[in-house]
């Protein structure tokens, strides 16, 4: 931690050649450039020898790490501009309209089950469902399998509070850790909790 004598030697003016030739009607100066830089250490070890008072050294601490707080604040909050928005929203459409997410009707038609059955499933957090603004809801068809829709409801009962998109990114984007495949990709019957574990990771919530 940067202390007070450091804070402010760090901050005192550098003895130049020009200031060195104020000497020159008092003292034979044979190398300016030289003489500045004894004359720099020499004021640094003056520094370096005060004592401050302990309340002070802390207040100048303090000053120090105000000041560098200071410097890495915006002035101003950002607010994302309309292309911005606009360009999120386009990435959102794009993944909202990959073939693998189905309507739902096509959904419950491939499940055997009915509609009333899949809004009652979404409801309560069975199966992930995307949307975008008035366009509906879709699912992924990785749903349809039974392992893959044991892990995706799993994640769903556990974070509650993470928005869908959020869940499908992490659900759907290759790890490392399963060796560059997605979670939905990597799952199999008996690896559910540690790819479960995997994304909550991702999400920044504690494995079980």
């Amino acid at each position: 931690m940067l202390t007070a004598i450091e804070f402010i030697a760090d901050r005192l003016p550098r003895v130049t050649v020009e200031d060195v030739r104020r000497f020159s009607g008092t003292a034979e100066i044979r190398d300016a450039a030289a003489f500045a830089a004894e004359l720099q250490a020499f004021v640094h070890e003056r520094v370096e020898a005060v004592k401050l008072p302990a309340n002070l050294e802390a207040q100048t601490v303090e000053q120090a790490l105000a000041h560098k707080a200071a410097a890495l604040r915006a002035d101003t909050r950002w607010v994302p501009a309309s292309t911005d928005i606009q360009r999120g929203r386009a990435v959102l459409l794009q993944a909202f309209n990959q073939p693998h997410n189905l309507p739902i009707p096509v959904f419950a038609r491939l499940a055997d089950k009915s509609r009333q059955q899949i809004y009652k499933d979404i409801l309560a957090r069975r199966l992930l469902a995307l949307n975008v603004g008035p366009r509906g809801q879709k699912l992924p068809d990785w749903q349809l399998d039974p392992v893959k829709r044991q892990l995706t409801e799993t994640l769903l009962q556990d974070v509650e509070g993470i928005d869908q998109w959020t869940i499908y990114r992490a659900l759907s984007e290759p790890l490392e850790g399963l060796g560059g495949r997605s979670p939905v990709e990597a799952v199999t019957p008996g690896s559910i909790d540690a790819v479960a574990d995997a994304v909550r990771n991702v999400l920044g919530l504690q494995a079980h």
